[in-house]
Order: structure tokens, then C-alpha cells, then sequence
């Protein structure tokens, strides 16, 4: 909590007291003003706020959806090859994401990919090694007793994921969407990388701009940061239930 203290601390100073010897914890004079200076130097904070909710809501979604439908498979089909594939899709864990970057760089320059949001939504879309695991993990605890039960009532496979699995996983659901959220949320390199137009920058990349354009203006660097940090803290509040029983991996209900 210090750091956390320190930075609200921080962003309701005034500039001068900031650099006040002895320093304060309690600020002598509480002001808004830095909140006011960063949205007036700053045009386009509401833009990169919206950008960042955009991306990592659409991340998170797809994450949660994508993930699931392959573990499904993993878990509930019959095929020979799956623990074969199961088990080489592991092994992508392993590969140091430093040594695909430059590879994907290429890729999505010459798909006319570059200086979209398409390079942070699109590997979320299509599965990823790590909630795969999860999900597998989380709908091995569900009895496969429910999909026979409903194949005898005339139902599918797609009917098993929708109806019966998912409804089952709400833990495992929410984990992976604050997981994969927080994670998009809180990502600089990524779109640091493959976006260079200001309109389409997120949150976690204009604050980098704010911290090299006024560099000595701490309370108002704090009032950024704060604002990058809430939509997480509120989450994980709200979520924090459904979180805890996710890592339990309890399926049964």
C-alpha cells in the first residue's frame, strides 16, 4: 500500500510542494489541479483512456472465447492426436516471446497490419497457450456424465460448450478475462512497437508521452498514472470472489 499511498499522495500536491525539503506525506493544500493540467496538456488522454477499455475489453472476450472452444476440444472429443497436440502446444510456452518479435513485425508490416490495433487483438482471437491450459484444467473437473446426458436429449457438441460447460466455468471465465484484461490493460511494448499514430495509442503508451513531455511535473504524473491503475483496482474488487474460486478450479456446482 505505501506506493500506492505515496502516488495519491503525490497527485494531490501542488507542484512546489512536491520539490518542498523536508518532504510531506499529507499535502499542506489539497488540489485537483494536477487532473486539470493533465487533461489541458493532454487532449487526447479521453481518446487513449477509451482506446485502452477498447482493446483490452476486446482482448479479454476473445481470450475467454477462443481458449475455451479449443480446451473443449482438448477435453471433449475423442481424437487420437490431442494429448500429442496438447502437448507440443505446451512447448510454445517455452519460446521467449523476444524471439517472435521481429518475425511478427515483418508479418504484419507487409499484411498492412502495421499502425493498427489488429497486432494486440488479433493472437487473442486465436488462442493462447497459457488460458488453453487453464480452461483445460478447469473443465476436466466437470463430470462427463452432463455430456451424455445431454446427447440423450437430442443435444451437440456446440450445445455441451454453450449450455453446459460455460455455465458451469463462471470462475475459470472471469480469471481468464482479468487476466488477459490486466495484462492488455498494462502493455507497453506491444503497441509501443506497432503503433505510431498518437490517435490510436492506448493509455499505457501516453503515459510514456506525458512522462517525456513534462517530466518534472510529479503531481501531474501521478494523476495519469492513478487514472491507469483504477479500472484495474475496480475489477479486481468486484471480481475478486469469482477470481479466488477460479485458481481453486472447483467446476462443481
Amino acid at each position: 500500500m505505501g506506493p500506492l499511498l505515496w502516488l495519491m499522495s503525490t497527485m494531490l500536491k501542488t507542484q512546489a510542494e512536491t520539490y518542498a525539503v523536508p518532504t510531506t506525506f499529507i499535502p499542506d493544500e489539497v488540489t485537483f489541479s494536477a487532473f486539470q493540467r493533465l487533461f489541458t496538456q493532454m487532449p487526447e488522454m479521453p481518446r487513449w483512456i477509451a482506446n485502452s477499455f477498447m482493446i483490452s475489453t476486446t482482448v479479454g472476450v476473445g481470450t475467454v472465447f477462443s481458449s475455451s472452444l479449443v480446451a473443449f476440444g482438448f477435453t471433449r472429443t475423442k481424437a487420437r492426436s490431442r494429448n500429442a497436440v496438447f502437448i507440443v502446444l505446451m512447448t510454445t510456452l517455452m519460446i521467449p516471446s523476444q524471439v517472435t518479435l521481429i518475425p511478427l513485425y515483418v508479418l504484419y508490416r507487409n499484411i498492412g497490419w502495421y499502425n493498427t490495433w489488429l497486432p494486440l487483438i488479433m493472437p487473442a482471437l486465436l488462442g493462447t497457450a497459457y488460458f488453453i491450459f487453464l480452461f483445460r484444467q478447469f473443465f476436466m473437473t466437470i463430470p462427463i456424465e452432463l455430456d451424455e446426458a445431454t446427447y440423450m436429449d437430442g443435444g451437440s457438441s456446440w450445445t455441451i460448450y454453450t449450455r453446459v460447460i460455460m455455465p458451469l466455468s463462471g470462475p475459470i471465465i472471469t480469471t481468464a478475462f482479468i487476466f488477459s484484461f490486466v495484462a492488455s490493460w498494462q502493455d507497453f511494448f506491444t503497441p509501443f512497437l506497432f503503433i505510431q499514430s498518437e490517435k490510436l495509442y492506448p493509455l499505457s503508451v501516453g503515459l510514456q508521452k506525458i512522462l517525456g513531455d513534462t517530466s518534472r511535473d510529479y503531481p501531474m504524473l501521478a494523476a495519469g498514472s492513478f487514472i491507469a491503475l483504477l479500472p484495474i483496482g475496480i475489477i479486481y474488487f468486484f471480481a475478486q470472489r469469482y477470481f479466488v474460486e477460479g485458481v481453486v478450479l472447483s467446476g462443481i456446482k
